[in-house]
C-alpha cells in the first residue's frame, strides 16, 4: 500500500516493527520514492521509504511539540 504525501504533510515516522518511532513533516519526495521528513522539534531531515510513514491526524504541531 503505497500512499503519495504531499510536501509539507503531517507524518508518523514508524520503525521497520511498525512501531512509532516519532512524527515528522515532509519536506520532498525524492525520484526513487522514498520521502525527505524533517523530525519535529528539530531540524534533523531522514530519508524514509513510504512504507514506514504513516499520515498523523493533525495538521500543525500542538504547543508540546515546539520546545523540545
Amino acid at each position: 500500500m503505497n500512499t503519495a504525501y504531499a510536501k509539507g504533510a503531517y507524518v508518523f515516522i514508524k520503525r521497520d516493527d511498525g512501531s512509532v518511532l516519532t512524527a515528522g513533516r515532509v519536506q520532498r519526495r525524492r525520484p526513487d520514492g522514498r520521502y525527505k521528513v524533517r523530525k519535529a522539534g528539530s531540524n534533523q531531515v531522514v530519508t524514509v521509504p513510504s512504507g514506514r510513514l504513516e499520515k498523523h491526524p493533525q495538521n500543525q504541531w500542538g504547543q508540546d511539540m515546539e520546545g523540545q
